[in-house]
């Protein structure tokens, strides 16, 4: 019984580890990051926020398919769900129909990816 209390101690003192980042002097824990970043890595989710900062306007689900080339209404639903559930955008309902928008999480988000994908363009264009 001792060496499973000591190996369920074990994993969590690593668990803790594992989740840590050094930057510096300082430590980030990325843990609470991991659901935005787990959306993120979707498929979709990054163009998603994308289209609708592109124009700082609200956009409607039809405007965001079409925006974005080859994907499904079934898929785009889901990622415009998931971007609410997090509060990355939040859902208007009004005279004009049902708009999507960014929060100022999303803004924020989006602003942070954009060193990031530029990074990885450039990256992508060396041989």
């Amino acid at each position: 019984m001792d060496k499973v209390r000591n190996y369920e101690r074990r994993r969590e003192e690593n668990k803790n580890k594992a989740c840590m980042i050094q930057d510096g002097d300082s430590t980030i824990c990325i843990d609470s990051s991991l659901p935005i970043l787990n959306l993120i890595g979707k498929k979709y989710t990054m163009l998603v926020l994308g289209v609708i900062g592109n124009t700082g306007k609200r956009k409607n689900f039809n405007e965001i398919l079409i925006d974005i080339p080859f994907s499904s209404s079934t898929i785009i639903s889901k990622r415009l769900k998931e971007l609410q559930e997090l509060d990355l955008i939040v859902k208007h309902k009004g005279p004009e129909g049902v708009v999507y928008s960014l929060t100022e999480l999303g803004w924020k988000v989006r602003e942070m990816l954009i060193p990031f994908l530029r990074f990885v363009e450039r990256r992508s264009e060396i041989p």
